[in-house]
């Protein structure tokens, strides 16, 4: 593994414990050289969330992601099962697929014209047959290892990561609780923030910008109900409590438009939950829905963002469904969100920044500078 960027010394501020610590090096947000390397070790060579196995489930259904000048092909197979591929044609090298997510009728590339199916195999290759020791078979996409938590599909870009299950931890069981594998995609959103990750995931995990910044968040539930969870795992996060009178985050939050999500009941009813699993997956659960937050970083100061909502099969095609209260709700705080982002990435692109101190009402903003800080030093 390359050096790190960082020193032992530079990181020790915020390594210490939460009422002691400061954040990140200024270097950690605007230095690009910093960028290039979280790029490499952090998203190239360890579990990254590529998205919900839902949407590559079919035939030729598909999705691409962007990381560290990769693109990774992600596409259902004759059986539906998503298998993930380097983006890449195996003969001149041109990249296969541009669009970010659709249906393909055939896997072929856009140059000459080579030809593979959806299991990556290569199916037809023009002008080959007069070729010696030119074998098909040794010719198809190049795979990538994935595995799926709980309907989240993760790609190891590098094939050399620990086992996925080690990585999420604990995490694993309360997507199960809410039934994550099983939930379909009702709504999708790309944003594109002039901003940090980690800079968005530390305003992700915290709510002490919640009554200036979200006025419609905050009449649902109280900035300071948050509650840590504990448990194994490069995650952090916890609940927060609804209001009395506030049954779940939306336009009309005082009710739920549809049934909670199968299972929930008692005090599942009354709160949301709220994790960052390293280094590029916000997952949010409600009540009735989950919503999923991918950060895909295109340098030291710009995230794309791709923000997506699931519901219950069973709701979905119930009459009358629409998830535009949760979806426009949501919209709203996340461009609220992102306005404050960039405004930070601004201020600590400056000459004057200095890193400042955790309050103490900011334990998970502190637990994931930790794990950034961390990986600095080990790797992913």
């Amino acid at each position: 593994m390359a050096a790190s960027p960082f020193t032992v010394e530079e990181l020790e501020p915020t390594r210490r414990p939460l009422l002691e610590a400061s954040l990140l090096p200024q270097r950690a947000y605007v230095d690009e050289a910093v960028a290039a390397w979280e790029a490499e070790h952090l998203f190239l060579s360890g579990w990254i969330c590529l998205g919900h196995a839902s949407v590559a489930a079919g035939r030729g259904h598909f999705l691409t992601r962007r990381v560290a000048g990769e693109s990774i092909l992600l596409v259902g197979d004759e059986g539906g099962v998503a298998r993930a591929f380097f983006n890449v044609c195996r003969h001149r090298g041109a990249r296969l697929v541009e669009d970010d997510e659709g249906t393909l009728r055939r896997l072929q590339c856009p140059y000459h014209a080579w030809c593979y199916g959806f299991d990556g195999g290569l199916r037809s290759a023009p002008q080959t047959d007069a070729l010696q020791a030119f074998d098909p078979a040794a010719y198809g996409l190049t795979a990538i290892r994935t595995e799926v938590l709980e309907g989240l599909v993760f790609a190891d870009v590098s094939g050399a990561a620990p086992p996925l299950a080690d990585h999420a931890g604990a995490i694993a069981e309360h997507l199960a609780r809410y039934r994550l594998g099983t939930l379909e995609r009702a709504a999708r959103i790309g944003y594109d923030v002039a901003a940090n990750w980690k800079a968005v995931v530390e305003n992700y995990s915290e709510c002490l910008h919640c009554p200036g910044v979200h006025p419609e968040l905050n009449r649902l539930s109280n900035y300071m109900s948050g509650r840590d969870y504990p448990g194994e795992g490069a995650w952090c996060g916890g609940e927060m409590t609804l209001n009395e009178g506030a049954a779940t985050m939306s336009r009309n939050g005082s009710t739920l438009a549809r049934p909670p999500i199968d299972g929930l009941t008692g005090d599942d009813l009354r709160r949301v939950l709220y994790f960052a699993l390293f280094p590029n997956t916000l997952v949010s659960l409600h009540p009735d829905y989950a919503m999923v937050h991918t950060l895909w970083p295109r340098g030291a100061g710009r995230t794309e963002i791709v923000c997506e909502w699931f519901f219950e099969p069973a709701t979905m095609a119930g009459p009358g469904f629409d998830a535009g209260d949760a979806v426009d709700f949501w919209d709203t705080v996340n461009r609220q969100d992102w306005h404050v982002c960039e405004l930070t990435q601004k201020g600590v692109g400056s000459r004057g920044y200095r890193p400042g101190r955790y309050t103490a009402s900011e334990g998970t903003v502190h637990d994931f500078d930790r794990m950034v800080a961390e990986a600095y030093l080990r790797g992913p």
